[in-house]
Formats: structure tokens, C-alpha cells, sequence
């Protein structure tokens, strides 16, 4: 049976990166076709750093680790695992438009944004919501069971897994106010400053 994966949630507070790009991967290919060697790479390439005290991966995955990873799938191509567009932008050229455009093309993005305590975070992006073109869509790999409170609750919604499961296990369980989104201040789910804005745009062939 030719079928699609759902989504799944990290099962750490550190890997974001790698299970954002088996999402992305099972978004737009079915599992027929993904390259187990892939999936391995992803993983040996992800959580390359060290934190203070010498632990391995507790600081997420380097923007170098993501570009490797770009560029394996790049050169695992082939004629049922192809891609039309795999490009890693950053700074000034991670902008929404082109995100949306991605998308509009059935293509998906994956999306640095601000986290906890200064740290970084990574989101795939679905697309606009129908209902309210203010608010993007996304699925979030990290796990949790209370919406957001406080000003935040103004700006990110939980939607938690109803919408995931309507939709093949493959729907948004988040959605992000594009204010909050583009916002030059300090907030949590925010893009980062421009020097360190980070963004790669799939989609298949």
C-alpha cells in the first residue's frame, strides 16, 4: 500500500532539526521512496554540537549541519526521489513571500525561528490559514499538551493534534500570527535578527 507518514514529535528538547526534515521529507514523498540512507544521514549530521559542560548535542544542530543536510539530498536524487527546488537561504533572503510561494507550488519550508532562553527552533511550514490570511500554519516537533498563555496566546495558537489527524496525520498542529512572525523584537517564535535567519525551501519534482 502506497501511503504517506504522519508527522512525528522529537524526542528530545534538542532535535528539532533532523525530525523537521524527515517531516518535510514525508510531506512530500510517500515512505515507498525515501532512501533509508537518507534518513540515516540526517540523523549522523544533526546534533552536532556540544554545550559547556561537554554534553553532546544539548545545543540543537548548526546552520552548517543544515547545509549538508541539503545538500545530501541534493545528491541523493533520483528518478522517484527527485527535487524541483532544495535551496537553504538565510539573512536578508528568508522573507514569507517566498516561503508562501514555495508552498503555493506544493512544496514545503522549513522555518528557524526564536525559541526558549534565547535558543533556536525549527518548524515546518504548510501554508496561510483559510480562515484568517493574518496566520500561517505549521507543524511544531515539539510535543505539548497546554496552549500558550499570556501575550503569547495573542500571537501563537495550539491547535494540537485534531487537525494532524484530519489530515492524514500530516495536518498543522500550530498556527503563528505573521506580526509575531516578522517581529524585529526579541519573541518567542519570532524569525531571528536578519544575520541569523535560516530557512530551507523543498519541493519535489
Amino acid at each position: 500500500m502506497i501511503m504517506k507518514t504522519p508527522f512525528r514529535y522529537q524526542v528530545t528538547n534538542y532535535d528539532c532539526v533532523p525530525t523537521t526534515f524527515i517531516n518535510a521529507l514525508q510531506h512530500l514523498f510517500t515512505r515507498e521512496v525515501i532512501p533509508p540512507a537518507v534518513i540515516q544521514k540526517i540523523m549522523q549530521y544533526s546534533l552536532d554540537t556540544v554545550n559547556r559542560k561537554g554534553e553532546s548535542g544539548k545545543r540543537g544542530t548548526t546552520g552548517f549541519a543544515v547545509e549538508r543536510i541539503m545538500q545530501l539530498l541534493k545528491d541523493s536524487s533520483n528518478k522517484n526521489f527527485e527535487f524541483k527546488t532544495c535551496k537553504y537561504v538565510e539573512g536578508e533572503q528568508v522573507n514569507l513571500r517566498q516561503i508562501m510561494a514555495c508552498i503555493n507550488r506544493d512544496g514545503t519550508a522549513l522555518l528557524r525561528v526564536r525559541g526558549n532562553k534565547a535558543k533556536y527552533h525549527y518548524l515546518l511550514a504548510l501554508g496561510g490559514d483559510a480562515e484568517d490570511k493574518d496566520w500561517l500554519l505549521f507543524f511544531d516537533p515539539y510535543y505539548r499538551v497546554q496552549s500558550f498563555t499570556g501575550k503569547d496566546s495573542k500571537y501563537i495558537q495550539w491547535l494540537g493534534d485534531k487537525n494532524r489527524e484530519e489530515n492524514n496525520g500530516q495536518g498543522a498542529n500550530i498556527r503563528i500570527k505573521r506580526e509575531r512572525l516578522e517581529s524585529e523584537e526579541y519573541a518567542k517564535y519570532s524569525m531571528p535578527p536578519i544575520e541569523y535567519r535560516e530557512c530551507c525551501l523543498l519541493e519535489r519534482k
